[in-house]
């Protein structure tokens, strides 16, 4: 075997292709990895922020021209060394907004540098700087949901014919197919995008004017600087404007909660049709671990954290609702804390629909495997008992009774026979007659997914039109995704493009 580029770690030679990157350091997360400083990732947000308050600044004369274009040409030229990986956060100057007027003024020797901070406060500072940070976290994690319901809907149209048993409390329920098992999950990550353009739509407010929470007496025009930052419009009262510093973190902590959970069930799901004793997936080598020991393993480890970091962002977001409980309006220090929480938070999940968009993309259903497991724990029961009831206009309940009879009377066999459910038939009281051909062409697997054509059902018929809706939805967030980044896109060229002065 050829281990060229891929034994990076102890485990690999049980693996027959180089590990996903992207999986491996998912799965060693903060092991090895540094976190950076919170106001370093807010370093772009508020270069914007101040751009757009200096042009307004100009245009309401606070600024003359000159003064106007060595800010911005010095802010430009931040943003040049930001991206250079030159410019640092000095600890000794509190936060990014200091750094950035300590640049203007001292480094830059800019006289004007000393004029940006009229009209404004830290507090509406970092709040705008804030939401201009979640806004894109929110986009990001919108298009990778929108990238993973894509991959498990192309997954689920190889396998419309693909039966495989379906579970309640772990236990063999009734038969189903791989896809109807795949549009379910891509229903429930369909409703995670929509949740989040949801919070999008309350998030994409400018608080940017508000100064300390009770407003200011210059001319200040809070429509002009909420356009050049891409925002549909200005949060209007200034005192709440920073009363509700953490209430987008919590609700869009709340949304990711919701959405981790639905990745927690696809994780678990896979973790267990994966297992060896299922047999009826297997996730592509790329994507599995080794261990340090045991040469023989498999692990699964991308879905032993995501249900971990489910568990994470219910906590994170319990603490950011905790952080904002029963403070007195305007800004209180509390809520520094909850930049911290929704930066962690972001950090710990974001990758998460990527990974999972490459496991399903790659992972194959053993169809052989899936098809003999419908023949175990009797799973054809309540079919059976829906047959009868049809065929000769019985109560469901009565037809119930007779099939729990004939399950009972099979129990020691393993498997429900024709005689035993005649039995079973007999028991109950009632005489009904079919032959023992005619029960086993009905509970063929593929007849009884076959029969179940209603909305939503497992039938190949009314699974391809679960396809077909959920691709024209997801067509449609595409199409609203593009817009809204084409106009936070051309509103940060404005402010960022040198020739427009």
């Amino acid at each position: 075997m050829n281990l060229k580029n891929k034994k990076t770690q102890v485990w690999g030679s049980r693996i027959s292709t180089a590990p996903n990157q992207a999986n491996i350091l998912f799965c060693a997360g903060r092991d090895v990895t540094a976190l950076p400083m919170a106001d370093e990732q807010l370093i772009e947000y508020d270069i914007w922020t101040n751009l757009a308050h200096a042009r307004m600044l100009y245009k309401i004369k606070v600024l003359n021209q000159n003064e106007f274009h060595d800010l911005n040409n010095a802010l430009l030229d931040l943003e040049d060394s930001r991206q250079r990986g030159e410019f640092k956060l000095d600890p000794e100057k509190e936060d990014v907004h200091i750094n950035i007027e300590h640049y203007l003024t001292n480094v830059k020797g800019i006289q004007a540098g000393k004029k940006i901070h009229t009209a404004r406060s830290r507090n509406d500072q970092v709040s705008t700087d804030m939401r201009l940070f979640i806004r894109e976290q929110v986009l990001i994690l919108i298009e990778g949901l929108i990238g993973l319901a894509h991959e498990i809907l192309n997954a689920a149209r190889g396998e419309k014919k693909s039966i495989m048993p379906g579970f309640t409390h772990y236990q063999p329920a009734m038969i189903t197919t791989a896809a109807h098992w795949l549009t379910s999950w891509s229903q429930g990550t369909l409703r995670d995008i929509q949740r989040f353009f949801d919070d999008f739509d309350i998030l994409n407010y400018s608080p940017l004017g508000s100064a300390a929470a009770f407003g200011t007496s210059w001319p200040i025009d809070r429509e002009y600087t909420a356009d050049l930052l891409g925002f549909n419009g200005v949060d209007e009262n200034t005192l709440d404007c920073i009363s509700s510093r953490g209430e987008n973190e919590s609700r869009i902590a709340s949304s990711v909660s919701v959405m981790m959970n639905h990745l927690g069930t696809i994780a678990q799901d896979i973790i267990l049709l994966a297992s060896p004793y299922y047999d009826m997936l297997r996730v592509d080598d790329k994507f599995v671990t080794g261990s340090s020991i045991m040469p023989q393993k498999r692990n699964l480890d991308f879905a032993e954290l995501i249900r971990s970091k489910s568990a994470q962002s219910h906590g994170i977001l319990v603490s950011l609702l905790g952080i904002q409980k029963g403070s007195m309006s305007g800004y209180n220090r509390d809520s520094q804390q909850t930049k911290y929480l929704i930066m962690d938070l972001f950090r710990e999940v974001n990758q998460t629909p990527l990974i999972l968009s490459g496991i399903i993309q790659t992972m194959q259903f053993n169809r052989k495997k899936m098809k003999s497991h419908c023949s175990v724990g009797f799973i054809e029961s309540a079919d059976i008992a829906d047959w009868l009831a049809n065929k000769y206009a019985l109560p469901f309940r009565d037809t119930y009774n007779i099939l729990s009879g004939a399950v009972n009377l099979s129990d020691k066999k393993g498997k429900l026979d024709y005689k035993s459910l005649m039995n079973g038939i007999k028991e109950a009281g009632f005489k009904l007659e079919f032959s023992e051909k005619e029960l086993k062409s009905y509970i063929q697997p593929s007849n009884l997914i076959r029969f179940k054509t209603h909305i939503g059902g497992p039938s190949p018929k009314s699974v391809q039109k679960m396809i077909t809706l959920q691709s024209n939805k997801l067509k449609q967030f595409q199409t609203k995704l593009e817009k809204f980044q084409e106009r936070i896109s051309n509103a940060r060229k404005t402010c960022f493009n040198r020739e427009d002065l």
